[in-house]
């Protein structure tokens, strides 16, 4: 059995082969994945609910412990993100400002209410990381994860 890497590796790859074909075969391929999709996603939903009424909240927590169960999960929207993944979100959408400016920033760890990041490259000892946490990794952590209320700088190597 393959990994859960090589298995999206190999989605990715078919769908960019796809994004080649023309419009009409592309689109029936679409057509055919939202259903596949939906079908799977309202199975997982009832079996989901199911072993909830069931009282199996705790096999519930155990299968989704599994990267393969979590990532079908997450991909049909059954499982919300966790703080971490919507922190590590909401450094994303600063890091192309950082980037321009020859850095970067890294997700230390998350223990809410707090979040410690680690600035790279040049905004590694810029004066102005404190200005850049406070403008610009304060308001889009907590736009996306409200219960993160404190940003920890973390300095020095990995």
């Amino acid at each position: 059995m393959e990994g859960l890497a090589e298995l999206t590796d190999i989605i990715a790859r078919a769908e960019a082969e796809i994004e080649g074909w023309a419009e009409g075969r592309r689109e029936t391929i679409r057509t055919y994945r939202r259903a596949v999709d939906e079908l799977h996603a309202e199975a997982l939903r009832r079996l989901v609910r199911l072993l909830r009424d069931a009282g199996a909240a705790s096999a519930l927590r155990d299968a989704a412990s599994d990267p393969f169960v979590y990532a079908v999960l997450r991909h049909h929207g059954i499982l919300k993100p966790s703080i971490a993944e919507r922190v590590e979100a909401a450094l994303e959408s600063i890091r192309p400002v950082l980037a321009g400016h020859g850095g970067d920033v890294e997700l230390i760890r998350v223990e809410p209410p707090a979040a410690a990041i680690r600035f790279l490259g040049s905004c590694e000892n810029c004066p102005a990381s404190t200005l850049t946490i406070d403008a610009a990794v304060k308001s889009a952590v907590l736009a996306a994860c409200p219960e993160i209320t404190e940003i920890v700088q973390v300095r020095g190597a990995a």
